[in-house]
């Protein structure tokens, strides 16, 4: 019994020294783009970034899944203008267009289109011409013990799995110009209790997407 403390002990100091090992893995891939959608027009045209739809098991993800798109594409992109989706509703509340906005994404979730009339009007107000929509497909948190003595789990492998999907909206034409899709798994493993935030899948998930854009 002595020897099995003495071994818990050991193990706890070599993991307290060592920190949590965590482990990466995406996939990210571009679907569909329109032969004259570039890199120029994004900076020149400017984008507003919707607020994200998802599946009602999801729906606590959505303000958090485009909050982290913004955050990415300004990181990896900062020449694109974009105006950040709160921003994008406060303007769009501003103008009294939250009633068009409302109908414009419920019409979207049965049918995947947004329509020209309303991409028209939201831009206009908005000074865009393109709009980004994103959407959660699927998110999973796995937690496995590897090892414990006693009864004590020393070693947890906590992971996070992320599929997301995205859209940019011409709003002068009411056309798809770019969608692609990505998937991240972060893995980690540690003795803390501390699940892998949402926020870093999503953030690591948009990065790898964005890399694709013209």
């Amino acid at each position: 019994m002595r020897n099995a403390i003495v071994g818990v002990i050991f193990c706890l100091g070599l993991t307290a020294c060592a920190g949590p090992l965590t482990q990466f893995n995406f996939t990210a891939s571009e679907l569909q783009r329109s032969p004259n959608f570039t890199h120029r027009e994004l900076e020149e045209g400017k984008v507003a970034i919707l607020s994200a739809v998802a599946v009602d098991i999801y729906h606590e993800y959505r303000r958090v899944l485009a909050d982290s798109f913004s955050k990415a594409l300004r990181q990896t992109y900062p020449d694109i203008p974009q105006i950040p989706p709160q921003e994008t509703l406060s303007l769009l509340n501003r103008a009294d267009l939250a009633e068009d906005y409302i109908t414009m994404v419920r019409g979207y979730e049965g049918s995947g289109i947004l329509r020209k009339s309303s991409l028209l009007k939201f831009s206009r107000i908005l000074g865009v011409r393109y709009m980004i929509q994103v959407s959660l497909l699927q998110y999973t948190q796995d937690t496995a013990t590897r090892f414990s003595i006693l009864g004590l789990r020393l070693f947890q492998t906590r992971s996070s799995t992320l599929r997301v999907f995205a859209q940019i909206w011409d709003a002068s034409t009411g056309g798809i110009v770019w969608e692609g899709s990505s998937s991240a798994t972060i893995a980690g493993e540690n003795v803390s209790e501390k699940p892998i935030p949402f926020e870093e899948v999503a953030t690591r998930a948009w990065e790898e997407l964005i890399k694709k854009l013209p």
